[in-house]
């Protein structure tokens, strides 16, 4: 009797603490979707007020910029390809997303990794953070 009370107070635990936290809405995957594509634009376009456009001023606290941004994808002699980024993985909640995608080249390949940081301010996605990410360790293509 003792074990049946506690398995259901267990139970009962688990169905409270579960209600607390929601996930988040899934109204945000198209609007990070589309956020991804404005920033392949504005790469591809190379526009440096654009890009300043979608960025946080978070940024700056690492060290980053639109025109970090560009050298990073284009290199420091700006001679790679770049045509978009895509084939991405998007992992948010309602603050926070990170998006994993590549840097595609004009033909098409993936090329460079690239982890993206967005932040949520007044229910914009602001860039935050960019990285380089090693695809075997996250599980990614």
């Amino acid at each position: 009797m003792i074990i049946r009370c506690t398995t259901i107070l267990c139970f009962l635990t688990l169905l409270i603490g579960c209600d607390e936290q929601k996930p988040p809405s899934r109204d945000q995957i198209p609007v990070l979707r589309q956020r991804l594509f404005d920033l392949g634009q504005a790469i591809a376009a190379r526009s440096a007020p654009a890009l300043d456009s979608m960025m946080s001023v978070d940024i700056l606290d690492y060290g980053l910029s639109s025109d970090s941004l560009l050298r990073f994808i284009y290199g420091p002699q700006f001679d790679n390809p770049f045509m978009s980024l895509g084939d991405y993985r998007i992992l948010y909640n309602d603050n926070i997303a990170v998006i994993e995608c590549y840097a595609m080249d004009t033909s098409g390949q993936a090329g460079q990794p690239v982890k993206l940081l967005f932040k949520s301010e007044d229910d914009i996605w602001l860039l935050t953070k960019f990285e380089s990410f090693n695809p075997d360790s996250t599980g990614s293509q």
